[in-house]
C-alpha cells in the first residue's frame, strides 16, 4: 500500500476540511480519532457507516495497542484502510498527540418522533449548551446511566466536533443526538407521550429528590451562563434544583447532569 504524503491529496482535503462544522454539515461526515474507538468500531456489530479508516504506522506502532490494531486492520477487507504519513497524519487531526489512526464515519439521520416513539427510559433535551467539554461528558453521563436519547435546540455546539467526539470516550456509538429547531413542539410531543418534562432552575424551591421516579421523565439543561430559556421552562411540568450548599451558586452543566442522571437511574432501580 502508498503512503499519502501530499497534503493536496483528495482524502487528504476531505478530512481536514471535517474539522470545520460547515464542511461536516455539507458532507453529513466525521471521524472519530483513536486506538479504542476504532478498535470499537472494528468490534461492533450496529450500524455505524464508515466510509474509510486513515492511519498513520509511524505513529500507531508506538501507541499501546496500536501494534494489535494494525494487524486487525491489514486483515479487514470490508473497510478501506488508507495509509498516511506521519506529518501528513499530524496535519489532518487537530489532535496534539495523535495516536495514529482515526475513522471517517457518516452522520447518523434520525427521525426524532420514531425515536420519541420507540424511546422506554429517560430523555435529555439540551438548550443552547455550548462548551464542547461539557457536551461530550454529558454523552457519557447519558449513557452510563441508561439514556439513550440526548434532543438539542439549534443553539446548542455541534456534537460531532472532533473535541466533543473524544470526550464521549466511544459512548457517541451508543446515545442518539437529534437537533431540532422545533424544541417547543417536541417537549409538547414528549407531555402527549406521558413524559414528565422536567427544567432545572436555580428559582424552584423544589428539590431533585422530590421528583417521582415512577414517572418517564425528559429533563431539560440548559446553557452554561443563562440556564434554561424562560420559554421552556414555562412548558415544564415541575421545576428543580439541585440540593447543595449555599456557598456555592451552581453547578458546571455537565457536573449537573451526572448528580441528575445518577439519582434517576438509583431511584429506579
Amino acid at each position: 500500500m502508498d503512503t499519502i504524503i501530499s497534503k493536496s491529496n483528495e482524502k487528504v482535503k476531505y478530512i481536514k476540511s471535517l474539522n470545520d462544522k460547515k464542511f461536516r454539515k455539507k458532507y453529513k461526515a466525521f471521524y472519530l480519532e483513536g486506538i479504542k474507538v476504532v478498535t470499537e468500531i472494528l468490534r461492533s456489530k450496529k450500524a455505524i457507516d464508515v466510509m474509510f479508516i486513515a492511519y498513520s504506522e509511524d505513529l500507531l506502532i508506538h501507541s499501546n495497542g496500536g501494534e494489535e490494531l494494525l494487524s486487525k486492520l491489514k486483515e479487514e477487507s470490508k473497510i478501506e484502510c488508507v495509509k498516511f504519513s506521519e506529518s501528513i497524519f499530524c496535519y489532518v487531526t487537530d489532535t496534539v498527540t495523535p495516536q495514529g489512526i482515526l475513522a471517517v464515519v457518516k452522520i447518523p439521520e434520525y427521525d426524532i418522533f420514531q425515536e420519541i416513539d420507540r424511546e422506554t427510559s429517560n430523555i435529555l433535551i439540551l438548550d443552547k449548551v455550548q462548551d464542547l467539554g461539557n457536551l461530550g461528558t454529558i454523552i457519557r453521563s447519558a449513557d452510563s446511566f441508561h439514556v439513550k436519547l440526548v434532543i438539542c435546540n439549534n443553539g446548542t455546539a455541534d456534537v460531532y466536533s472532533p473535541k466533543v467526539v473524544r470526550s464521549t470516550m466511544g459512548s457517541i456509538f451508543r446515545v442518539k443526538v437529534i437537533y431540532t429547531s422545533e424544541i417547543q413542539e417536541i417537549i409538547q410531543y414528549l407531555k402527549n407521550k406521558k413524559y414528565s418534562v422536567i427544567g432545572t432552575s436555580l428559582r424552584t424551591d423544589k428539590y431533585l429528590s422530590d421528583l417521582n421516579y415512577l414517572n418517564k421523565h425528559a429533563y431539560i439543561l440548559g446553557n452554561e451562563a443563562n440556564g434554561v430559556e424562560k420559554s421552556l421552562l414555562d412548558l415544564c411540568d415541575e421545576l428543580v434544583k439541585i440540593e447543595m450548599e449555599n456557598t456555592a451558586e451552581s453547578l458546571n452543566v455537565s457536573v449537573a447532569t451526572s448528580i441528575i442522571l445518577y439519582e434517576q437511574y438509583k431511584n429506579k432501580k
